[in-house]
């Protein structure tokens, strides 16, 4: 609840650039007699477009031994351009922060008459409290239960997968990756990989998979697939391609590699 005594208390904004924020504004006015009487409800008519960046005043009790009861404010950006919002409560001598955010295009920060502010999006959802978001520790451990997830957050649990691939089997260029900086053609039958994000160390899992060059079980071509020995550091590992038919461990180039890897970054 906010409460504008007299003809001193205001509500003001402050606004960090040119954009045009639209206000609304809603109060109940009563005076101070015991018990207080209610006034009419006062028109306030049209607000003006804040459209630069500037301090504005957008709530007052405008008569003497009155006092008027802030139902409800609102600040819509109806352009594309971003600004600060700053919401402060001054008596004209000392000013105390009510709320302040950044309203990107479309956005709205809304002053409830439970006395909630809440910031919400272009689609109208409300934003999360960036104070409940798991931190990458909390994810790490993956024991809260009192924690959304971030699209960032979700690659700091232990299950998720934190790089994959895939790429012909020259080794010359990727077919489609995730957090994979690039591949190169180390050898006959050896594939390079370098991953975008490092792990914390070279103990993680990485497990690889080769598509063969033919079909039949019978002919030279039935590759197997190993990790190179001592190739994998936080960030780069190999991968090996062999025939295992005619010609036993013979190093080939199979169809395309596949890979994926999980552990700590």
């Amino acid at each position: 609840m906010l409460i504008l005594h007299a003809t001193a208390d205001i509500i003001r904004v402050i606004t960090g650039s040119a954009s045009d924020i639209e206000p609304v504004v809603s109060v109940m006015e009563t005076d101070n007699a015991a018990p207080p009487v209610v006034q009419d409800i006062p028109d306030i008519g049209t607000m003006t477009s804040i459209t630069t960046a500037t301090t504005t005043t957008i709530a007052s009790c405008a008569t003497a031994n009155r006092r008027r009861n802030v139902k409800h404010i609102s600040l819509y950006n109806n352009t594309t351009i971003s600004t600060t919002c700053k919401v402060e409560f001054s008596d004209t001598v000392v000013s105390s922060v009510l709320a302040n955010c950044t309203l990107l295009g479309g956005e709205m920060l809304v002053f409830t008459q439970g006395g909630i502010w809440i910031h919400y999006d272009s689609n109208g959802a409300p934003y999360p409290s960036v104070g409940n978001a798991a931190s990458q520790a909390e994810m790490e451990a993956g024991t809260a239960t009192d924690k959304y997830v971030t699209p960032q957050g979700v690659n700091w649990h232990p299950g998720a997968c934190k790089a994959w691939g895939k790429a012909v089997g020259a080794g010359t260029s990727l077919t489609v990756n995730w957090n994979i900086a690039s591949v190169a053609d180390t050898g006959t039958g050896r594939l390079g990989v370098t991953i975008g994000t490092d792990f914390s160390s070279a103990n993680y899992a990485i497990d690889a998979m080769v598509e063969r060059t033919v079909t039949a079980l019978t002919a030279t071509g039935v590759e197997d697939q190993t990790i190179r020995n001592a190739s994998p550091t936080a960030g780069v590992f190999e991968i090996e391609s062999y025939d295992q038919t005619a010609i036993l461990f013979a190093a080939q180039d199979p169809q395309n590699y596949f890979w994926s890897c999980f552990g700590d970054q």
